[in-house]
């Protein structure tokens, strides 16, 4: 009767353990998809931003070729109460980031 207990002991234990790794294999399978999930969102990202960086260096190119062939530079365009409105908000928003630095 001894050795019965012992054998159904060991039936439940194993039992057990098989669960747990039913659960580990399930969050396993889970994760790994995942990662295919993370993996594919990475490759789209890195793809967008290698257009995005291309299309700032253009627009970068341009902005150079305009001001090189004497195209009207945007702050020389500003009248002098523009560029006053413009130098306030300017300092307004260097003391804000410098207030959030501070207190960091």
């Amino acid at each position: 009767m001894a050795d019965l207990t012992k054998y159904e002991i060991l039936i439940n234990e194993l039992s057990s353990i098989e669960g747990l790794i039913s659960n580990l294999l399930h969050k396993n399978q889970e994760l790994v998809e995942q990662n295919a999930d993370l993996q594919g969102q990475l490759i789209q990202l890195k793809n967008e931003n290698t257009y995005l960086t291309q299309k700032l260096s253009s627009v970068e190119k341009e902005i150079k070729n305009q001001n090189n062939e004497g195209e009207i530079n945007l702050f020389n365009s500003l009248n002098s109460k523009e560029r006053e409105n413009l130098k306030i908000r300017l300092q307004n928003l260097i003391s804000k980031i410098d207030y959030h630095l501070s207190a960091g």
